[in-house]
């Protein structure tokens, strides 16, 4: 378990290997590959049974290859056709349902293969031979799928094909089977398995290209296939993930072919109704610095709210804080015969630049886990804009227009005509599932959706609601409790440590020391702030609901006060692009006053990990903490609060920005059943 931490509560610990958690795998079922009924080889329904034992062969690299032979002599016929199939009507097996309509991939038919980009044996180095940190581009390059040999450990991630027994051939046939178009054979992998008739001793599997043959006796016997990609979809206009598999074959002056097509899975983002199977933070490091010692006090807090239910794992290899910001976990699927089979694929942030993002590949890269590294050309330095923060989903919806999102869809934030990175907005397009909607977050210092909205389960139609920042909920706490009588009281009742540390741009001790609710009510400056935040939030939220069908009344508000920054942001490397945003003319940039609640963790299992509120405390109760706890109450969600005021909040980020989490993955796809 090298390059990985954990923490341990109740006995709960992870592996890296735990990180591929979900899926299923090819298993026999019951006995039913023992059965040889002695049924005419002339008899179709004898062809259907024969085909569906076929199917059932879990470890299909195995058991297929095992039973191939015998159909030879059973489905001879003097047709010369031959026949190639995959799992076409995805219901993770291969049978005589899957010989129709297979030419053509469509969303609700045509089978699916995963991108191999795992580390089963975690062989992939992370340095050359002398010792210098291999490149970004050297780094995701290496994968189980990036070489010629299928690794037994990585064989589950394969999709099984097969060619059906011809038996009406001469000892002179020969076949080939290769991929359509041509530039896809060097984004794929095709391997064949070929199991000696007499002795039943299976052969490793070998990789197939166009100039490679099979002779007669292998045609007789069919042959067993598996395939996966070598690569993910990065740019549609290239390549979106569609591959035809033929199988031709010559004998004498006849010669046939069929095909089958198949698509890469796409590489999902989670959404918060998939339950988290995995935490991740930072680790803490030796505890010598201000900060360190503060992400030591956090994570405590952590684990104290995550109270065993899932994981947690920490990165150690950066002391990056903000786990949430150099990744973004996602996943590929694809069916199976007793569930889907799924791989985690994590999304390094487009900033070339962190570091800290390289621990996508380091330290979480494993079975069944891989990666993804932003492409030159965009994403260059450390921006913000491109954190993964940044990046959100909302979960499965029909728009108002009628247009389906089943596996829901991206937000990001925009500042003020920027974009995020093309090359993570092109590889977002290029998956064709959750084609990103862009927000306004410029007038946040920061910058990123996750500090003003977030999707939450509810028991509306949806399945979910919304839930905004919102500073009018906040300012009637304050001008409820001034007008009964506790003005006087301190705004923030943070009481604790505050001592000088320069990575805490946002620390502010007068806030702490000689802000009352009178006082900060009687300044003008704060009502214009607030104002100024709320516009912006009520225009994005206008524009969420153009496109969800959720009624405005159904909406979750959070109360939350942001307060106006003017800092000067700290320089870059020379020539690189700045951090932070500049303030575009003419407006603010903003960040939270008092932690922001609704930058949280939705762990998914009725439990809300929220930044304590250190609101003011008025007849021993933190008004701003009971109001929060009832609006989360009311979709069920029970607040966990961990107070992340020096660690998180006086650094430019909350909870959610601390953390991140690998959720559960599923079926994506839909069928013809559907």
């Amino acid at each position: 378990m090298l390059g990985l931490s954990t923490l341990r509560r109740g006995g709960t610990t992870t592996t890296i290997r735990g990180l591929a958690t979900g899926g299923g795998q090819w298993k026999m079922k019951g006995h039913i590959l023992a059965k040889r009924p002695n049924i005419s080889p002339h008899n179709r329904h004898a062809f259907i049974n024969h085909l569906r034992l076929l199917s059932m062969a879990p470890s299909f690299c195995r058991l297929i290859p095992t039973l191939l032979p015998s159909f030879a002599q059973r489905y001879s016929t003097a047709v010369f056709r031959p026949r190639i199939l995959a799992d076409t009507n995805r219901d993770g097996i291969i049978n005589h349902l899957d010989d129709t309509d297979k030419h053509d991939w469509t969303a609700r038919r045509g089978a699916i293969f995963l991108p191999n980009v795992g580390d089963s044996l975690n062989r992939c180095p992370v340095a050359d031979l002398t010792g210098a940190p291999l490149s970004n581009a050297e780094l995701w390059r290496c994968h189980d799928a990036s070489g010629d040999r299928l690794l037994p450990e990585s064989k589950r991630y394969t999709a099984p094909m097969l060619t059906l027994p011809m038996s009406n051939l001469s000892d002179d046939a020969v076949g080939r089977i290769y991929t359509e178009p041509a530039h896809t054979r060097d984004r794929v992998r095709l391997f064949w398995n070929d199991t000696n008739p007499s002795t039943g001793v299976t052969s490793d599997w070998a990789v197939v290209d166009k100039q490679v043959t099979f002779n007669a006796a292998r045609l007789r016997r069919g042959i067993s296939l598996a395939i996966d990609g070598r690569e993910l979809v990065t740019d549609a206009a290239i390549w979106d993930g569609s591959i035809r598999v033929v199988f031709e074959v010559t004998d004498g002056n006849r010669s046939a072919r069929d095909f089958v097509a198949l698509k890469q899975a796409p590489v999902l983002v989670h959404h918060h109704l998939q339950r988290a199977e995995v935490v991740l933070s930072t680790a803490a490091g030796d505890n010598q610095t201000i900060g360190s010692a503060w992400q030591s006090y956090f994570l405590r807090g952590l684990e104290d709210a995550v109270a065993g239910d899932v994981p947690i794992v920490l990165f150690n290899q950066s002391d990056d804080i903000w786990a949430q910001d150099f990744l973004e976990p996602g996943y590929a699927s694809m069916p199976g015969p007793d569930g889907p089979i799924s791989i985690r694929v994590l999304l390094r942030s487009a900033q070339s630049t962190r570091d800290a993002g390289r621990q996508v590949f380091t330290q979480l890269r494993s079975a069944g886990v891989g990666g993804f590294q932003p492409g030159s050309g965009s994403g260059f330095g450390w921006e913000e804009i491109n954190s993964g923060g940044n990046i959100e989903a909302i979960p499965p919806y029909t728009s108002r227009t009628g247009i389906r999102w089943p596996n829901g869809r991206v937000i990001m934030g925009t500042h003020f005509g920027t974009y995020p990175a093309d090359s993570m907005i092109r590889f977002l397009q290029s998956q064709e599932a959750q084609s990103p909607l862009f927000l306004e977050t410029g007038w946040l210092a920061i910058g990123h959706v996750d500090e003003m909205v977030q999707f939450l389960p509810s028991n509306s139609s949806l399945g979910f609601t919304i839930a905004v920042a919102d500073t009018a909920s906040a300012l009637s706490l304050l001008r409820n409790a001034n007008s009964s009588g506790h003005g006087d009281t301190q705004l923030v009742s943070y009481t604790g440590d505050v001592n000088p540390d320069p990575l805490a741009p946002f620390l502010d001790p007068d806030l702490l020391s000689n802000t009352t609710i009178a006082s900060i009510l009687a300044d003008p400056a704060f009502d214009t702030t607030q104002a100024y935040a709320q516009r912006y939030i009520d225009q994005n939220l206008a524009f969420l609901l153009r496109e969800i069908p959720l009624r405005e009344e159904d909406v979750l508000r959070v109360p939350t006060l942001f307060k106006y920054v003017t800092h000067s942001w700290p320089d870059t490397p020379g020539g690189h692009p700045p951090n932070l945003s500049p303030t575009y003319p003419g407006e603010r940039q903003l960040k939270g006053l008092l932690p922001q609640a609704i930058n949280g963790l939705v762990l998914g299992n009725g439990k809300y990990i929220a930044p304590k509120q250190w609101g003011p405390v008025v007849e021993g109760r933190d008004i701003l903490a009971d109001a929060v706890e009832e609006v989360y109450g009311r979709v069920g969600l029970e607040v966990k609060w961990i107070d992340d005021y020096m660690s998180h909040h006086v650094r430019g980020g909350e909870v959610h920005c601390g953390t991140n989490a690998l959720r559960e993955m599923g079926q994506w796809w839909e069928t013809d059943e559907q």
